[in-house]
């Protein structure tokens, strides 16, 4: 996968980082791939590690993060492609300014996932799309 430079790698961790937060005081059980600690890795859905793998009972949620670099690289596309024929629900969550993109992606993948925008800045995380 093409690196990202160093701010939106940092954006990236933070992203996740906030969603784990926001997640876990929701009541799901989460696993996390770039947070460190103790956190398992997300189980490997068709060969890609979602970012996140949330589970709250029958509940589960495959979640991959992407910023405005990689969201439209053919990895992220394969990735999703997969995670969006996977079990549970998959999620895209992009920064806040990144929805047209993921609106786009989503219609030309003929795939289903849920937008999730954020504001990492705020540690706010929006309303699926």
């Amino acid at each position: 996968m093409t690196e990202r430079d160093h701010q939106e790698e940092s954006l990236h961790y933070l992203m996740i980082n906030v969603l784990v937060d926001s997640l876990e005081k929701e009541g799901f059980t989460v696993n996390a791939d770039h947070v460190g600690g103790l956190r398992k890795k997300p189980a490997s859905v068709g060969g890609f590690t979602p970012d996140i793998e949330a589970r709250r009972g029958e509940d589960l949620r495959l979640i991959e993060v992407e910023t405005e670099s990689t969201i439209d690289l053919p990895e992220t596309q394969e990735q999703l492609t997969h995670l969006s024929a996977g079990r549970g629900t998959a999620y895209l969550a992009i920064p806040f300014d990144c929805i047209e993109g993921a609106r786009r992606l989503r219609q030309e993948l003929d795939a289903e996932f849920v937008i999730l925008p954020c504001y990492p800045f705020v540690r706010y995380v929006g309303l699926p799309k």
